[in-house]
């Protein structure tokens, strides 16, 4: 009985030392799958800053012949970000205001902080041409202009009309401002003249 016994003790061990091997082959599959890299793939959207000029007018003196003696084109650079004036026969008495509607078309907040004016053609005789910046605002989405008092309807003797305040003007995302700029000349030289007209703005926490 002995004998038997022992023939089949064996059998026994070798399936006892195979159990640890095999959950241990098991333990390394599991440990190597949670091993495995996992890559995520998305996108990130960082906040702008972006001012533009939405609308504009250039003004006149209203009278017989001033469209004829001193013509005056404009238009606006594709970026929408300067308007370009283009000014012929400026002699003693000329005058305009430009009128900038601008919008604050970014995600972030900012600050319109000035209206950069250059003359072009106009060199040694700038000091004959007064120019003076009212700012208005901020207005929000919405705003109906044709009853502000500060854009539609107004005439260039009107300027400055009531409201104007000092810069900088804090716009938020779809805020606007408006800005109106008068020009004098007192020279007695003709000239033909070009006016760029760009608003200058900074993220609101510079």
């Amino acid at each position: 009985m002995n004998i038997r016994h022992s023939r089949r003790h064996p059998g026994k061990l070798i399936a006892l030392t195979l159990i640890p091997v095999i959950a241990l082959a098991i333990l390394g599959i599991t440990y190597s799958h949670w091993q495995e890299t996992l890559t995520i793939t998305g996108t990130i959207t960082t906040g702008y800053v972006k001012l533009v000029i939405g609308s504009e007018k250039v003004l006149v003196p209203q009278g017989e012949g001033y469209d004829e003696y001193h013509p005056i084109t404009y238009y606006k650079t594709p970026d929408n970000h300067t308007l370009i004036i283009i000014c012929k026969n400026v002699t003693n008495g000329w005058r305009i205001a430009i009128g900038l509607l601008m919008h604050n078309e970014g995600t972030l907040p900012l600050k319109v902080e000035d209206v950069s004016l250059t003359l072009e053609n106009a060199e040694g005789v700038m000091q004959y041409f007064n120019i003076t910046t009212y700012y208005y605002g901020p207005y929000p989405t919405g705003t109906n202009f044709n009853k502000l008092g500060a854009w539609d309807g107004i005439k260039i003797g009107d300027i400055p009309v009531s409201g104007y305040v000092p810069p900088p003007i804090p716009l938020d995302p779809c805020q606007h401002a408006i800005s109106w700029t008068t020009i004098n000349y007192n020279g007695t030289q003709p000239l033909n003249i070009t006016i760029t007209a760009t608003p200058l703005d900074k993220p609101f926490y510079q």
